[in-house]
This record gives structure tokens, sequence and C-alpha cells, in this order.
């Protein structure tokens, strides 16, 4: 009984073995993938989130700070109100023509 014991061997195929080999990549591909996509998902993309936001906030107070600019430079007759009116004709460096 004793030389049944010590005769057991495994017989690896080369079938058995490529399986083996395949399995293994798998499952190491799919921790690799996992802890990627925790990284990904808990700590670039809220950074990213963040940052996005931020620009999105500035470019919306650039872009109402413009406008308002130009609200105002239209309301008190800034340089784009005397440009049109020039370009119309009613502020000239000519005097306006006399009536008879």
């Amino acid at each position: 009984m004793e030389q049944a014991a010590v005769d057991q061997t495994i017989e690896v195929t080369t079938l058995t073995l490529f399986w083996l080999l395949t399995g293994a990549a798998l499952v190491s591909s799919a921790i690799t993938l996992l802890v990627v996509f925790l990284v990904v998902h808990f700590h670039v993309a809220p950074r990213l989130e963040e940052r996005v936001d931020q620009r999105l906030q500035q470019g919306a107070a650039d872009l109402e700070e413009r406008l308002r600019q130009r609200v105002l430079g239209l309301v008190t007759g800034g340089r784009a109100v005397k440009d049109l009116a020039r370009g119309m004709g009613l502020f000239s460096s000519r005097p306006p023509p006399e009536d008879p």
C-alpha cells in the first residue's frame, strides 16, 4: 500500500498546460482590469470632473463679465455706441448744414 502512494504522479499534457496558462492569463487580466477600473472610478474621474466643473464655472463667469461690460458700454455711451453713431453721421467732425 505504501508503494501505491509513492507512485502517484500528475501527468500534464500539452492541452492541459495550454488551458492552465490561458486560465492564469485571463485571471491576471481580470484582476488588472478591475484594479484599473477602481482607480479610475474612485480617484481619477472625480478629480477630472472637478477640474471640468471649475473650468466651466470660470468660463461662464468670464462670459457674464464680458456681456455685462458690453451692455454697460451700450447704456453709458461707450465706444461701441459712439462708433455706431459716427457711422450713421450723428457725430462727425464737420458742422451740421445751416438751414436758410
